[in-house]
């Protein structure tokens, strides 16, 4: 008992002190390393954008291009300003919801495993109804199937005015359906008619490219304009109705006015194209299929998107719960959404850089490889620095990966059946997607599901390189073709 009582002298308390201290700051050293600082957050912005303005300020042909799609009175700038305001309402309309879902749903007392089945209603959606709406478009027309894209997204967000759950469910079926739409008959349309204006595979490239510049760019629109407008107003119950305004239904309100303009100018000023089928075998899954099977080259550009994008999908879901650390406040998510959208942004810019030297293969061959190198780095590392780092080269990825599987398409995939193609793509990309949704992997988990499924994509890019012809083989054939046909 005296052993227990007994005062400790001034140097055991001295020296107690100084472990507690040194174990102390050894502890916030560890949690400082841990915590996503705001000088990272904001010097990513600032990189970003000074990195997108030297590739386009050091790339003579990328500023003639902005300019002459600003001035130009030739037939690709002309055709670029017919296309581009349609795409990017519609885009426009797609990233001013996006954000908020979560949070209005968390408003109206939706629980994770609710939660979680709206989603899987969603992306099931898209795998059925959405896969075999979307490859109608062959046969009744893009043009149609666009404005009926803005009509059923209009229903998606109508319905978040009822905090009802099965109100909401079938809000996220028509969101499945409308995004398996946006995700291919704008872009059939687009390469349909490229071609029937006899533009290159580098002009179509480049229309792809700026397409997608702009959509990272309204991106970093919609989030703002869609945070002011759900300022606007508390989310508030009409009386006994069950509906609700104001909060973060404003976003989705807003998005249906863009819609209802997207709609407006594709019906007065785009023209109707089915193909060079014109209507008359477009839909026919069974010869879709066929020459899936039967072409390699489909094949494998059907495996590269269906890897990537649904690796894309999946880090959509899981980027937020791998930034926050315990017991440490929650990061600025919209200051980083930001900074993924100007890094995606910059992407784009990469790409029409690098289209003038590469193939195209070539280019997805690189894009899959580093993007497979970013999510493994999640999977090995914990610090929430490594992580942020790997999801900013990601997004870059992200930007080049559109315009090149835009352009990769166009190549590969036969006009008459070319929307019915590109929905069966997203068919096992949906069904990858609801894989950790119904299982409820864990980060760990995820992150090494998406590695392997990437791992393939950068086999079949890999594959697909090795049996295409190398840029300058084409742009000697093309010079081929030309002196032919001015010969003739």
């Amino acid at each position: 008992m005296a052993i227990c009582c007994a005062k400790p002298d001034a140097q055991t308390v001295k020296g107690q002190t100084v472990a507690g201290s040194a174990a102390a700051v050894t502890a916030a050293a560890a949690r400082s390393a841990m915590v996503l600082p705001h000088e990272l957050i904001y010097g990513s912005l600032v990189v970003g954008l000074v990195a997108a303005l030297a590739v386009i300020c050091t790339d003579g042909k990328q500023l003639e291009g902005i300019r002459n799609l600003v001035t130009g009175g030739d037939k690709l700038a002309t055709f670029q300003r017919l296309y581009l305001p349609g795409f990017l309402l519609a885009m426009l309309a797609d990233w001013l919801q996006g954000p908020f879902v979560y949070a209005l749903y968390q408003g109206y007392g939706i629980d994770r495993e609710h939660n979680g089945y709206l989603f899987v209603g969603g992306f099931g959606a898209s795998a059925v109804v959405g896969t075999i709406v979307g490859s109608l478009a062959d046969k009744f027309g893009r043009r149609n199937s666009a404005i009926l894209y803005c009509v059923i997204y209009f229903g998606h967000c109508a319905t978040k005015h009822w905090g009802v759950f099965n109100m909401l469910m079938v809000g996220r079926i028509l969101g499945g359906i409308s995004t398996s739409l946006l995700f291919s008959v704008f872009d059939s349309w687009l390469v349909s008619e490229s071609q029937r204006e006899g533009f290159t595979g580098e002009q179509l490239g480049n229309t792809f490219s700026l397409a997608y510049f702009g959509s990272s760019v309204a991106a970093i629109v919609a989030g703002q304009l869609g945070e002011v407008a759900a300022n606007v107003a508390p989310l508030t119950k009409l009386g006994d109705s069950g509906m609700y305004y104001g909060g973060y239904i404003a976003p989705f309100d807003l998005a249906n006015v863009v819609l209802v303009l997207c709609m407006i100018y594709i019906s007065s000023k785009w023209s109707e194209n089915y193909g060079q089928s014109d209507g008359q075998s477009g839909g026919n899954f069974g010869k879709a299929i066929s020459a899936i099977i039967d072409e390699k080259r489909i094949l494998l550009c059907g495996l590269i998107c269906s890897s990537f994008e649904s690796s894309m999908f999946i880090f959509v879901f899981n980027w937020t719960p791998c930034l926050m650390e315990p017991n440490q406040p929650v990061p600025p998510f919209g200051h980083i959404f930001t900074g993924f959208m100007v890094f995606c942004l910059l992407g784009t810019r990469v790409y029409s850089y690098l289209a003038k030297t590469l193939a195209v293969e070539h280019i997805g061959l690189m894009v899959m490889g580093v993007s497979m190198v970013c999510h493994l780095t999640v999977y090995c590392f914990e610090d929430v620095q490594i992580r942020f780092v790997a999801f900013l080269v990601f997004e870059a990825c992200v930007g080049l990966y559109f315009p090149m599987m835009g352009t990769l398409k166009g190549d590969i995939v036969p006009e008459d059946m070319r929307s019915t193609i590109y929905n069966i793509y997203r068919l096992p990309l949906n069904v990858v997607v609801l894989m950790p949704l119904l299982l409820n992997f864990s980060i760990h988990t995820t992150f090494q599901a998406t590695s392997s499924i990437l791992a393939i994509a950068v086999a079949s890019a890999f594959v697909l390189k090795s049996t295409s012809p190398s840029k300058s083989t084409r742009d000697q054939e093309l010079e081929a073709l030309q002196d032919s046909d001015s010969n003739a």
